[in-house]
């Protein structure tokens, strides 16, 4: 089994989005067709300080790096068939919702959202995503 942690990946796997060698995980790995995006939490570009407001400020923060990120791989939000969300708070649900469902005019992806005891940096949400390249 040792054997298989050595070998490189498939042909068709490539890490597109590498983090910080300090955290052993890639921001975006794509296999095929299929793009797997790394949870996001809502820090501003500047800082990279948590965006100012509650939840609804900080999914609005984290949907748009996700719109950029999706525009530079050339991919849209119609692409994303799966979504987590992780609340600190659960009350928040419907704030997160909200903004969320702005992103997803119509046939929004299938989500699980999940109330967490805290996220890094304290931010209040985190979210990640799967998406398929259509043939538009």
């Amino acid at each position: 089994m040792a054997s298989l942690a050595c070998q490189a990946p498939p042909p068709d796997r490539e890490t597109l989005h590498s983090q910080l060698p300090a955290r052993p995980y890639s921001g975006v790995v794509r296999s095929g067709d299929t793009y797997y995006f790394s949870g996001k939490v809502g820090v501003t570009d500047e800082t990279r300080g948590l965006t100012e407001g509650r939840t609804a400020a900080e999914v609005r923060n984290i949907m748009e790096a996700f719109k950029e990120l999706l525009d530079e791989l050339g991919l849209e939000f119609s692409d994303i068939v799966q979504g987590s969300v992780f609340l600190t708070d659960v009350s928040d649900y419907l704030a997160m919702n909200e903004v969320y469902g702005d992103y997803f005019a119509a046939d929004p992806p299938a989500r699980t959202t999940v109330a967490v005891a805290a996220l890094p940096g304290d931010a209040n949400v985190e979210i990640a995503f799967v998406a398929v390249r259509s043939d538009r």
